[in-house]
C-alpha cells in the first residue's frame, strides 16, 4: 500500500498556484507581442516565438528555483517531510514543460475565436462586429501597470540606484553579523511561563 501523506496533497495545491502564476506569465508575454513591432503583429507564428521564448526563460528561472528549494527537504530526517520535498520537487519541473507545451495553441485558440470574457463555451463567442472592432492592433499602446512602471517606477529606482545599493549592502552586512551570532538551542524553550498558574 502506497503511502500518501497530507503534506504531498498539500503540495499539489502548491504546484497549482505555480501552474496559475506560469500561466499568467505565458499569456502576458503572448499579449505584448502583439505590441513590440508592426511586422510581426498579424504573424502569430513570429509573435509566438517572441512569446515563447520569453516566457520560458521567466518561467525556467523560477521553476529551477523553486524545484531546488523542495528537494533541500530530502536531507530531513523525517520521512514525511522528506517524501514532500521529493514529491514536489518532482512535479515543479513536470507542470513548466506541461505549461510550456500547451499554453501556445491554447493562447492561439482563445485569441483566434474570440470567447467573450465571462464566458469559456461556444455560446460565449464574440459576434463578428465584436472580434473586427477588437482585431485592430494598438501599436506600442502600454498596459496600466507597465504604464505606472515606465513613468513613476523606472524614474525613481533608477535616480535613486546608489541609495538603494548602499542599502542592501548594510542590511546585508547587519544579517550577516546575525546570522553568525546564531546556533542550536542550548536548553528547552519555555512555551509556558514557569509563573503561570498551570504550571
Amino acid at each position: 500500500m502506497t503511502y500518501f501523506s497530507s503534506l504531498q496533497v498539500i503540495a499539489i495545491y502548491i504546484v497549482l498556484g505555480i501552474a496559475a502564476d506560469d500561466i499568467f506569465v505565458f499569456y502576458d508575454a503572448w499579449r505584448q507581442s502583439k505590441n513590440i513591432a508592426p511586422e510581426i503583429i498579424t504573424d502569430n507564428h513570429r509573435r509566438m516565438a517572441y512569446a515563447w521564448r520569453r516566457a520560458v526563460k521567466a518561467m525556467a528561472v523560477t521553476s529551477t528555483t523553486t524545484a531546488v528549494a523542495f528537494f533541500a527537504n530530502a536531507f530531513s530526517p523525517l520521512m514525511p517531510i522528506r517524501s514532500f520535498g521529493i514529491f514536489s520537487g518532482v512535479i515543479i519541473p513536470l507542470n513548466y514543460f506541461l505549461v510550456v507545451m500547451m499554453m501556445p495553441s491554447a493562447s492561439i485558440i482563445y485569441e483566434k475565436y474570440k470567447f467573450k470574457a465571462w464566458c469559456c463555451c461556444p455560446c460565449g463567442l464574440r459576434s463578428e462586429e465584436e472580434v473586427k472592432e477588437n482585431s485592430k492592433p494598438e501599436k506600442g499602446k502600454l498596459g496600466k501597470i507597465e504604464t505606472i512602471f515606465n513613468d513613476k517606477i523606472n524614474p525613481f529606482v533608477f535616480k535613486a540606484r546608489y541609495v538603494i545599493l548602499f542599502l542592501s549592502l548594510v542590511w546585508f552586512v547587519i544579517t550577516a553579523v546575525f546570522a553568525t551570532k546564531m546556533g542550536p538551542m542550548t536548553k528547552a524553550e519555555d512555551f509556558i511561563d514557569p509563573d503561570h498558574p498551570i504550571m
